[in-house]
């Protein structure tokens, strides 16, 4: 890793900025100061071998960067990198940046994990943005940086610091996101700038209430998404009273706490959403029903074997329950006497299963009632493969925290499960096989979220803390 050497005239004063570069390190890459002069009288000066042993302390492969204040401090950074050995000297680089700004970009940018050259950068455009917010030279961040590709994603936040993201901050967050593997960029108002680069986002001069958000693509951009969204949460490592959330309360099902953008999830044909279906001849009706029996058994074998290949034999059950329970001769007795009379597979099938539902939400042990979810999960596959003929598309389609009133298990089953930050719901019940399979594919959920549905919208960033039972919006 680069280390650095700070060369001034006064030991105060290196003292000074070695003491505000520690503050924006956050561990990694090392600076050592070399000032000042052993002379109780006049102590102000610099000395060559006392930078030599400086550079020879800190030495490492990846390079050494010296900063300095002026004048002899300059000769004397000369005089020690010609007195070291050679091969040494050749990754050893005198920086002419400002001594403050340059030293705290560097540090930032070499605790990161940069080369050589890169730190020099960081440390030479140190000035940049407060050029920029002096109002001496537009602010570089403002460039569009080259247009993102089709897989980029991103996230928004309003920034809640006081300060705005100001060094310390603006230091923690490219320390948390340098070492990912993605292309990375900031934008606050239509500007834009390498998240990864102190100095551009300093230039953004993001203050208090202003919209920024991070855009990835790459191979870690997801990862890095939520780092970034981790770290906002608790105010880029800055300790404020931070603006009070929203806060919806609910019941805890997984001990986990996670923020990312809320995700609505997409209507199902329930019963309650169908028009009354129109007469039909019963035998084309009793084969329409045969078909999409059939089918619903073929998805819950499949989603049965799945499950226990991935989570054991235990979970694949729930989906082996609802199995038998469509092969039941007397609910398929019931749905064949309902087309006769209704003229409607459609209806036959709502009529039967209502009727179940009802019977198992009128039981009085709690971890029979809930069961009624799965008839439900049932009786909405079957109404889909009747009216649409297919189950749903795969989804989210981004990483979301899933908002919906209610969450069957099927469904839950059938999600992109690395996108599916969290489980935020409505209704819901922590007996329900819902939540017990979430908590056996590792998913943070909440249920019974009082006004979930009217307060969040989609894509909004929330909180939510499966440990406390609560949903915090941002």
């Amino acid at each position: 890793m680069v280390n650095l050497v700070v060369v001034s005239h006064s030991a105060r004063l290196a003292e000074g900025v070695a003491e505000l570069a520690g503050q924006m390190m956050q561990g990694g890459c090392r600076l050592i100061t070399a000032a000042g002069v052993d002379d109780e009288e006049h102590p102000i000066g610099t000395d060559a071998v006392k930078v030599l042993a400086a550079i020879e302390e800190v030495f490492d492969p990846s390079g050494v960067v010296i900063l300095m204040d002026l004048g002899s401090a300059v000769m004397s950074a000369e005089t020690a990198v010609e007195l070291l050995d050679p091969e040494k000297a050749q990754r050893v680089r005198l920086c002419a940046a400002p001594l403050v700004e340059g030293a705290l970009a560097a540090v930032v940018t070499a605790a990161s994990g940069a080369t050589l050259d890169e730190v020099i950068a960081a440390a030479t455009d140190a000035l940049t943005a407060k050029r920029a917010q002096l109002g001496e030279t537009p602010p570089s961040a403002a460039t569009v940086l080259a247009p993102f590709g089709g897989d980029a994603r991103h996230v928004s936040w309003r920034v809640q610091n006081p300060h705005g993201l100001h060094a310390r901050p603006i230091a923690r967050l490219v320390s948390v996101l340098s070492p990912f593997t993605a292309r990375l960029t900031l934008e606050k108002a239509g500007q834009f700038a390498d998240a990864t680069r102190v100095n551009q986002v300093a230039a953004l001069q993001v203050r208090q209430n202003d919209e920024i958000a991070l855009y990835a693509e790459g191979e870690q951009a997801d990862a890095a998404l939520k780092a970034f969204l981790d770290l906002a949460h608790i105010g880029f490592g800055e300790q404020f009273e931070q603006q009070a959330n929203h806060l919806l309360n609910g019941k805890p099902v997984a001990q986990t706490r996670v923020t990312a953008p809320a995700g609505f999830l997409p209507d199902l044909l329930l019963p309650d959403s169908l028009p009354d279906s129109p007469v039909r001849d019963p035998d084309e009706e009793r084969q329409r029903f045969a078909t999409a029996l059939s089918q619903a058994q073929q998805d819950l074998a499949q989603l049965t074997s799945e499950i226990a290949a991935r989570y054991g034999a235990h979970y694949a059950g729930i989906f082996e329950a609802q199995a038998m329970l469509l092969a039941d001769e007397d609910l398929q007795e019931t749905v064949a006497k309902g087309i006769a009379s209704l003229g409607s597979a459609t209806a036959a099938w709502r009529q039967a299963t209502a009727a179940m539902v009802q019977s198992y939400a009128e039981l009085e042990d709690d971890y029979l009632r809930v069961r009624e979810l799965d008839v439900r999960d049932l009786q909405a596959r079957v109404l889909n493969l009747l009216n649409y003929g297919q189950p749903p598309a795969p989804w989210p389609t981004e990483e979301s925290i899933v908002v919906a009133h209610e969450l069957f298990p099927s469904r839950l089953a059938m999600l992109d499960r690395p996108r599916v930050a969290g489980i935020a719901l409505e209704g819901g019940h922590p007996l329900s096989h819902t939540a017990i399979l979430a908590q056996a594919m590792g998913i943070p959920m909440v249920v019974e979220i009082g006004g979930l549905i009217d307060r969040v919208r989609h894509g909004q960033i929330i909180t939510l803390d499966g440990a406390q039972g609560t949903l915090a919006i941002a």
